[in-house]
């Protein structure tokens, strides 16, 4: 009876996911539908909060699912979709601890979860039951009846004479599925199909053995492997490997440092933005650092992996390394100046805002580095102490309704910013209100930035070349009359899509746009 409960939990749960989402934008019933499911699984005890990554997955799907609500953004949704697809993954093993062997799990279980689904609803335990008997008949006969009637249509197609004797038939069995698929909808029985899916990975949970023991294979502590005390050739290859890793971090460090001064006297101290386009500067700094990182996180994972960590001798090794983490922060610390700069003169973005994310998440990765020589940690523990940093922040980074931020900001520092109307008039309509200015005080703006970035940003100064950087600006970005009238027709189709939705589709970044646009 405990499969035939939990297959038609599943049932029940798609029947309550096709009323709250067919025919119905994402807003307040993802709220609603998660609720349910959250509810169930903390009643069933499922969840165990004393758990570090149920109480992480738990906590970052209901931030989200409210996040989603307030801000309705593109963002909220993803970071709510992936913190309920890991919570079900920690769910269904508890004894995984890492984040990596979590997302493996959460995959394994959704897939064998719907093919496990039919036998969770099937009749077996009701075997001498009438129904039951005469199901397994109906089934029987019900496959060889499909293909004949497949060869019958196949022989239909190749005689005519033959098909006529048919032909009433399969117009009376054609005119049937046309009509029996009219009155079940076929986009709700997908909406309903898609709510199954979803429902046996919620409730037909199964653990990926072979994740749970390469996660318990693993801790975070390093442990010595004792050598031999007649074994001299391994002593003298760890002493090798140690000079080996003190001649390459000396000479790592002494590039960086020269890469840090020139950074630290350029773009620290004397940067002057002359109207060039800063976008490249931004982008080789961020690409140069992920590399950097990148490249640290290898050496030290290499070097110290193992007895290197307990070579009495290692003190110059460390002091080396603390210094290369050190010199890259400070080069984590630079490409957060060369993107404030690209956001002092060319105003927010979401690749910009992206940056500052990204940077915070390298220097915490920076930081398990350092960690991970001092306490002599594993490689496990920064792949799993990392990950959960990154499913932290994208949570933190969903807390925020970026089109409305972004929108507010640019116009707001339009006399030093450039305002990029095109990128502008792309946001969520959230920030409708933000986006929409008066024509005149667009053409101002418009007019300053040409007189400011036209010549010296967006081509060449040359004014016979390709029609000369004022045709280039006109030509690439949209005027002022075309931006205003943009805004304008998304707001006649922001306000009827609005007041066509339902109280399932509620949201509250859109609700407060709604009023603000209307009472304008």
């Amino acid at each position: 009876m405990k499969s035939l409960k939990v297959g038609w939990l599943v049932v029940a749960s798609a029947i309550v996911f096709t009323l709250l989402f067919y025919k119905q934008a994402l807003g307040l019933n993802l709220l609603i539908y998660e609720i349910l499911i959250l509810s169930w699984l903390v009643v069933d005890r499922a969840v165990n909060l004393k758990n570090k990554l149920h109480l992480l997955g738990f906590s970052a799907v209901v931030l989200t699912a409210i996040f989603t609500v307030l801000h309705h953004s593109t963002l909220s949704f993803f970071v709510n979709f992936l913190s309920f697809f890991l919570l079900v993954g920690s769910i269904a093993a508890p004894e995984i601890r890492s984040l990596a062997y979590v997302s493996l799990n959460s995959v394994s279980t959704f897939v064998i979860a719907q093919g496990l689904f039919p036998k969770e609803i099937s009749l077996k335990n009701k075997r001498n039951s009438r129904f039951s008997f005469r199901f397994r008949r109906i089934r029987i006969f019900l496959i060889p009846l499909i293909i004949i009637l497949v060869f019958i249509s196949i022989y239909s197609a190749s005689n005519p004479k033959f098909g006529a004797y048919f032909s009433w038939f399969f117009d009376q069995l054609g005119q049937f599925i046309i009509t029996l698929l009219n009155y079940l909808e076929i986009n709700a029985m997908l909406v309903l199909i898609f709510g199954i899916m979803l429902g046996s990975f919620f409730f037909i949970r199964r653990k990926n053995q072979t994740a749970i023991e390469r996660d318990n294979a693993h801790t975070d502590l390093l442990f010595r492997k004792k050598v031999r005390k007649n074994s001299i050739f391994r002593l003298l290859s760890l002493v090798n490997e140690y000079r080996a890793a003190v001649f390459l971090f000396l000479s790592l460090n002494a590039l960086l440092l020269f890469l840090n001064i020139m950074d630290i006297s350029y773009v620290w101290f004397n940067f002057k933005w002359e109207g060039q386009y800063l976008k490249d500067f931004v982008h080789q700094g961020t690409y140069l650092l992920l590399i950097s990182i990148l490249v640290s996180m290898i050496l030290v994972l290499y070097f110290f992996r193992k007895n290197l960590n307990f070579y009495p001798k290692n003190a110059l090794l460390k002091r080396l390394s603390y210094i290369w983490i050190f010199q890259n922060a400070i080069l984590v610390v630079s490409v957060g100046i060369r993107n404030w700069y690209y956001i002092q003169y060319y105003a927010l973005a979401y690749k910009r805002i992206a940056i500052v994310f990204f940077l915070l998440l390298c220097l915490f990765a920076l930081f398990t580095v350092f960690l991970k020589i001092s306490k002599v940690r594993s490689a496990y523990f920064m792949i799993r102490t990392n990950a959960n940093a990154l499913l932290i922040v994208l949570v933190i980074s969903s807390a925020f309704n970026w089109d409305r931020i972004i929108a507010y900001y640019n116009f707001s520092k339009s006399n030093s910013s450039f305002v990029h109307l095109n990128y502008l008039a792309t946001l969520a309509d959230s920030a409708l209100p933000y986006l929409d200015q008066p024509l005149e005080k667009v053409r101002t703006m418009d007019q300053r930035q040409m007189e400011r970035f036209s010549k010296s940003s967006f081509g060449s100064s040359d004014e016979s070349s390709v029609g000369g950087s004022f045709s280039y600006y006109k030509r690439v970005y949209l005027d002022p009359l075309q931006y205003v009238n943009t805004i304008k027709y998304r707001k006649m189709a922001f306000i009827k899509k609005w007041e066509a939705k339902g109280w399932l589709e509620w949201n509250m970044a859109e609700a407060q746009a709604y009023d603000l646009v209307t009472n304008d």
